[in-house]
């Protein structure tokens, strides 16, 4: 429990790694239940462009998947985890075709 008054500090890097609320966090699963994610914020806290951002992606995403037959790692090359304080990858390469 948090007392009133009490200092704490937010890791925004570990955001959405609870492993209770998000089970194998480091996979990558489109079909996540996405109810919880913390990557705009909340509340009143919520970024004021998320919902442009969400707009975005989905339409990145579908263009993309409509054009593509395929998304796969190059063989011999594996991405590479970004280091504190950003989350995700410093390098991902990959084949779309």
């Amino acid at each position: 429990r948090i007392a009133a008054g009490e200092r704490i500090t937010l890791m925004w890097a570990s955001a959405d790694r609870d492993e209770a609320v998000f089970g194998n966090s480091d996979e990558f699963r489109v079909d996540r239940d996405a109810t919880q994610n913390l990557l705009y914020g909340r509340g009143i806290h919520v970024c004021p462009g998320a919902l442009l951002a969400r707009l975005e992606l989905r339409v990145v995403m579908e263009e993309l998947l409509k054009r593509t037959d395929k998304i796969a790692l190059p063989l011999g090359r594996q991405p590479t985890i970004a280091i504190y304080p950003a989350s995700g990858f410093s390098s991902l390469p990959m084949l779309i075709l």
